[in-house]
């Protein structure tokens, strides 16, 4: 039974979480004194990051609905702060739920300090799962966006390349399958295939620049300009 067990949690955690975790914890040392994260709460964080909130000065969560239990329910196109009180915020796959997600970045703008961080991921080619999924953001999207909000991205990764968006696909749809002997036999037939493209896109991502164009999405960290 603990075989099958660790086989779901393997399925469970996607390719994309984990990209992005892996992301974040060479970001961790940007999580400093005041921060503000936007879309999460003090219960039932995603994936295996564990944000540094021990070091940080105050660590506030904000998001739209009560389930995740944030210290404060609001819209994050309406932020209920003054200007210029954060030094960080953290927003990670928000923006493509948002209507107006340029004005959602100008009011992430107004609550930074100048030289404050953004630390932002939106998902690319990654499946639409609520009807209020509206948005998928190119590179070359985001960073007109945030420059128009008054940003300067100084760091940007894109989660995998073309054979990771194949993994991430291949492994969601095993993953959704019902728990029993179908699952567990498309799982293990499924593991050898899933390192083979693990590799391939970690060669292909240094050798054929075409492929790179894919990505199941992007993490970035931006900087408030401005005085």
């Amino acid at each position: 039974m603990k075989l099958w067990g660790r086989l779901d949690h393997w399925l469970w955690y996607s390719v994309r979480r984990r990209l992005l975790d892996e992301g974040l914890e060479e970001l961790r040392g940007h999580m400093h004194d005041c921060v503000l994260e936007i879309g999460n709460g003090r219960a039932g964080r995603r994936g295996q990051f564990r944000p540094p909130i021990e070091e940080a000065k105050a660590w506030i969560y904000l998001d739209l609905g009560n389930e995740g239990q944030p210290h404060i329910q609001a819209d994050i196109e309406y932020l209920p702060f003054k200007n210029a009180l954060f030094d960080t915020v953290v927003c990670l796959e928000v923006l493509e739920y948002v209507s107006r997600p340029k004005r959602a970045l100008t009011e992430i703008h107004g609550v930074l300090k100048p030289g404050g961080k953004l630390i932002l991921s939106t998902p690319f080619l990654h499946r639409a799962d609520t009807e209020h999924d509206y948005w998928r953001f190119t590179e070359h999207g985001l960073r007109y966006m945030l420059e128009e909000a008054g940003f300067n991205v100084v760091w940007f990764r894109a989660q995998g390349s073309a054979f990771a968006v194949a993994a991430n696909i291949f492994k969601y749809a095993i993953y959704i399958q019902p728990a029993g002997w179908r699952r567990r036999f498309l799982g293990g037939v499924f593991v050898p295939l899933f390192y083979l493209l693990w590799w391939m896109d970690a060669l292909t991502a240094r050798r054929q620049s075409l492929l790179q164009t894919f990505s199941t999405g992007y993490l970035l960290l931006a900087v408030r300009q401005g005085e």
